[in-house]
């Protein structure tokens, strides 16, 4: 088995897309230079989220910053089309049903877009939680005066 030599498994290492943070020795020290990775924000990294949740924004767990939230259910009854689809009892599986469905679900995205915008969140999401508990801003009664 051939080994690569120690220059080419410094090159190797150098292409590597992780930060590094380099540490000199004291002047004249004789000592060399220490490149040590750097450890990501793991605060970045406590969100519990599920991508099909994901309203507008971000849908990586890993990159968010300021997410909210709110009650989607709700949100989607307080749109006119849901509130004809009830009204005139259609059904929601009928051709009509389906149209005046996903017309609800673009209204409240849209909404959702406007008011994450506004309040500067990175996303919106339909359930979230993180790991260690903090709060995460509702933005349902925002949105909803959207509608």
């Amino acid at each position: 088995m051939k080994t690569l030599p120690t220059s080419l498994w410094l090159l190797a290492l150098l292409a590597l897309p992780v930060p590094m943070r380099a540490f000199s020795a004291p002047a004249g020290s004789g000592e060399a230079v220490v490149v040590m990775p750097v450890m990501a924000d793991t605060q970045a990294k406590g969100w519990q989220v599920d991508k099909a949740d994901n309203i507008c924004g971000l849908d990586d767990g890993k990159m968010l910053s300021k997410p909210a939230k709110v009650d989607y259910d709700a949100l989607l009854k307080a749109t006119p089309q849901w509130k004809k689809i009830r009204d005139e009892k259609i059904d929601p599986n009928s051709p009509e049903g389906i149209q005046l469905r996903q017309e609800a679900v673009n209204k409240v995205r849209d909404a959702c877009e406007k008011i994450r915008l506004q309040e500067g969140h990175c996303s919106v999401w339909k359930t979230i939680s993180h790991s260690d508990g903090r709060a995460v801003s509702d933005i349902t009664d925002l949105v909803k005066a959207q509608l």
